[in-house]
């Protein structure tokens, strides 16, 4: 699988990713709960969930991960009254099991 090749995002924020999935984990985990509204639980089950699918390489994997709370953000759009997004019991896996079926399965390409 060739996770570069996955465009979810506009070509632009996806170059800005290669600036931040270098930041350190601290950093990292700061910005997606600031832009994102995650707290930091539902990251970790969001960066296991990548890296149990195969995504080892953590630069590729955070890029994925951007990719997969940018997808989720724009679907939900927490209400200002949020402090996070709302995802209920098995939310944030039915968003994962339908990212990767249908964003990451269908757009990879095979070398």
């Amino acid at each position: 699988m060739n996770i570069d090749k996955v465009n979810i995002v506009s070509v632009s924020e996806y170059e800005r990713y290669d600036r931040l999935v270098n930041l350190p984990d601290l950093k990292f985990t700061s910005l997606c709960r600031r832009k994102y509204s995650i707290n930091r639980g539902v990251f970790n089950v969001i960066d296991d969930w990548f890296f149990n699918y195969g995504m080892t390489n953590i630069a590729a994997r955070r890029k994925t991960i951007l990719q997969f709370l940018a997808y989720v953000y724009e679907k939900k759009k927490p209400k200002q009254s949020e402090m996070y997004l709302q995802f209920g019991k098995g939310g944030v896996k039915n968003h994962l099991y339908y990212f990767t079926d249908k964003c990451l399965n269908q757009n990879q390409t095979h070398e």
